[in-house]
Parts: structure tokens; sequence; C-alpha cells
């Protein structure tokens, strides 16, 4: 497999996360301001073994962001046009993206982890936001 792009390890990984949210209940939209759910998504990030196993197919995330690692937030930046996520900070996600169940959609278009482990990343996500209101 072709080495991927900051860009593209950016975009693969923001579509298995919201993905994985909508899995998780998760119906948006994204309300919350980077200042509040950036460090949460830190925490849940460095645990998530996925990135761990095969670092060169995930962004490096760091507060700051610098060179070859990036924000947080410039994961979301990365849903374009092409995504069924582009409008999450204006709409509620698709349940049924690209007329595909979230776990399919998973399977194909975020194929850096198994579709349970984009939930599980998901899961922590939320239940470290779980004291923040949407």
């Amino acid at each position: 497999m072709a080495a991927m792009t900051k860009q593209q390890r950016l975009r693969t990984t923001a579509e298995g996360f919201i993905a994985g949210l909508v899995v998780c209940g998760f119906r948006g939209p994204w309300r919350w301001s980077h200042l509040d759910w950036e460090l949460p998504f830190y925490r849940v990030w460095r645990q998530w073994p996925p990135q761990q196993r095969t670092p060169d197919r995930f962004p490096a995330f760091q507060v700051g962001g610098h060179g070859r690692s990036s924000q947080a937030r410039e994961m979301l930046w990365q849903l374009k046009r092409t995504s069924p996520f582009h409008d999450l900070h204006s709409q509620e996600l698709p349940t049924e993206p690209r007329g595909l169940t979230p776990l399919e959609y998973l399977e194909i278009w975020a194929d850096t982890a198994a579709p349970n482990e984009w939930t599980a990343l998901a899961e922590a996500f939320l239940a470290e936001m779980g004291t923040h209101s949407q």
C-alpha cells in the first residue's frame, strides 16, 4: 500500500471518527468549540490501539500542531463536500451515509481501522464529553 499523505490520514480519520459517532447514536450537529472537544479527544486518541499499532496510517495529533503533527480540529477541516459529513457543524449527521449503514460506511471509507475500533474511539470520546452539553 502506498504511503498516505498527511491530508489523507486526516480525512480518513475524520470519516472514521464521525461515522463511529453516528454508530453510537450521536446525531449532531457538532456544536462544541475546539476549546471544549480537543483535549478530551487527545485523551482518548492516545489510548486508542489502532493509532499505536500502525502509526503511519493515522495523523499525529498534538496541541498546537506543527510540521508532521496536527491539531485535532484540522481533521474536521478535511471533511470536504465529497464527504456525507461535510455539514456536521450545521446539520444532523446522516444515518445512512452514501446509502450505507454507518458500519458498512466504516468498512469501505475508513479502512485504516476495523468498524468496532472506530466505534470504540467514538464511545470513549462521548464518555469524555459526557459533562458537556451539545
